[in-house]
């Protein structure tokens, strides 16, 4: 990272010579809110103990000198030169949570380590679809944040981003330079479809995905994604909310909050599995209509979501195991081309009566042959990269599949010891999962380490387990707080 000026290497960069130079300047009035000062940056009324509150409040008062010197050679900076949130001394900067609800108990730099690369806030846990190869290993579960617990949680961050500026703090410590749009996602679900994602407030009114979103992208100025393997269609409910939300992402300015818009068609689908395994039992006739319950699920999605076919951001992720897998026969490339044959045909057929019917998206017969290439297009690619994690081990063992896996045992290991040398520093790109219980996983999808850190939110009762949690290697605090001594060329590394 280049460094614009001196003023910015001895004041803002922390190295092993600088530790104790603050300068001081009056900090600009927008970088303390109601929250921190109340109102005219009156002390607020403290309640029970005065000394420890007062004592953070005076922290507070030292750290706005440090804020006000950082935003102010922000301004000065091009905006390729803009740093991320760790390379801001976290020392320096303690104190600058005060009076943020959501991070009391939290120091800065526990506060730091959870944001960068932020990649999900769990609303909801648990989903109902049952898929064989589910790498979350996912069962039903009605564990779900409150809106309250999720404004919580955004309403913290925007404060904290308004107090520094409004500089990002969720920058992605990338390997090797690589950007990769999953990871400038922060999800709103690790083990749920994100048709079944509504959480309720305290009157018991619905917040859908459009809510969600609109408020993660508000307070936190992160994009999300939409992901979901299909739904019932005579499930009125989720139909109808299908239409919603393609009606609301086909316009432009609402699909910009969201990095992809993602459907699922991948042969691991529970009714197409069940019908497999009736096929190895004999019973061709129930093969046939669970199969053909499965591709008319995908082909009703694909209809529904016609209003964003011609957006590039709208992807069908087809997944299957490639030609290296041995037994594979109902679930490799040859299957998923059958798969997709079946889906077309009957996409063409809901067009066909839409034409004779509502119209609701074709006009003519050139709408038909438009949109069902535009869907074929989009159905192309086949994601064979399959991993071991959650149910697929055992269901390449039900069905004696044979393919190349990684094995994560020793990744743990490596990536638990680089945390250990390195803190936050940590050279591994790592993502931060924040569960429905407010409760901080370090998390590369595969693997969960537990960390020591929990927000402080209203519901902490019991969350569903995460799949493949190594507990032999616990993410203490003592590891995330540990004092800063980062020269500047191992900062710009």
């Amino acid at each position: 990272m280049q460094i614009a000026s001196n003023y910015y290497q001895k004041n803002i960069l922390l190295t092993r010579q600088e530790t104790n130079v603050v300068r001081r300047i009056s900090a600009p009035s927008h970088l303390l809110d109601t929250q921190a000062a109340g109102k005219a940056g009156v002390l607020p009324a403290f309640t029970g103990n005065p000394l420890k509150p007062l004592s953070d409040y005076v922290k507070f008062l030292k750290v706005k000198s440090y804020v006000s010197a950082v935003t102010k050679e922000l301004d000065r900076l091009p905006e390729n030169q803009m740093p991320i949130f760790r390379n801001l001394s976290m020392e320096y900067m303690e104190g600058l949570q005060y009076g943020i609800k959501v991070f009391k108990g939290l120091s800065m730099k526990d506060i730091q380590y959870l944001s960068e690369n932020l990649h999900v806030i769990a609303v909801k846990r648990g989903c109902k679809n049952m898929c064989g190869y589910c790498y979350a290993d996912a069962k039903p579960s009605k564990r779900e944040m409150s809106w309250e617990d999720f404004k919580l949680i955004t309403d913290g961050f925007k404060t904290l981003r308004k107090r520094l500026g409004n500089l990002p703090l969720f920058g992605e410590n990338m390997t090797k330079g690589e950007d990769t749009l999953i990871y400038r996602s922060t999800e709103l679900f690790y083990d749920s479809d994100c048709m079944d994602i509504a959480v309720k407030d305290k009157k018991g009114r619905l917040h859908d995905f459009i809510d969600l979103t609109n408020e993660l992208h508000g307070s936190l100025g992160r994009k999300t994604v939409f992901d979901t393997s299909g739904w019932n269609p005579d499930n009125k409910k989720l139909q109808e909310r299908a239409e919603k939300y393609a009606q609301y992402f086909a316009k432009p300015e609402n699909m910009d909050k969201l990095n992809a818009f993602n459907l699922s068609f991948n042969c691991f689908n529970a009714s197409y599995v069940a019908g497999v395994k009736a096929l190895k039992s004999g019973d061709s006739e129930k093969y046939l209509r669970l199969k053909d319950k499965f591709t008319g699920r995908i082909a009703n999605a694909l209809f529904t979501f016609t209003p964003l076919a011609k957006n590039e951001k709208f992807n069908v992720m087809t997944r299957c195991f490639g030609f290296d897998a041995r037994n594979a026969k109902y679930f490799d490339i040859p299957a998923m081309v059958w798969l997709r044959e079946n889906v077309l045909e009957n996409l063409e057929y809901l067009y066909s009566a839409d034409l004779n019917g509502a119209q609701k998206y074709v006009k003519n017969e050139k709408d038909i042959k438009s949109f069902t290439n535009l869907m074929a297009d989009k159905m192309n690619g086949f994601d064979c990269s399959l991993n071991s994690s959650g149910r697929m081990k055992q269901f390449m063992k039900d069905f004696n599949i044979k393919a190349p896996m990684q094995d994560h045992t020793e990744t743990s290991k490596i990536m638990f010891e680089d945390l250990q040398q390195n803190g936050r520093y940590h050279k591994y790109l790592a993502m931060k999962l924040i569960d429905t219980d407010g409760r901080v996983y370090h998390m590369d999808y595969a693997r969960f380490f537990p960390t020591e850190i929990q927000l402080n939110i209203k519901d902490k009762s019991a969350t569903p387990k995460l799949a493949n949690l190594r507990k032999q290697f616990a993410i203490t605090k003592d590891l995330i707080n540990r004092k800063e001594y980062i020269t500047m060329k191992n900062r710009e590394q």
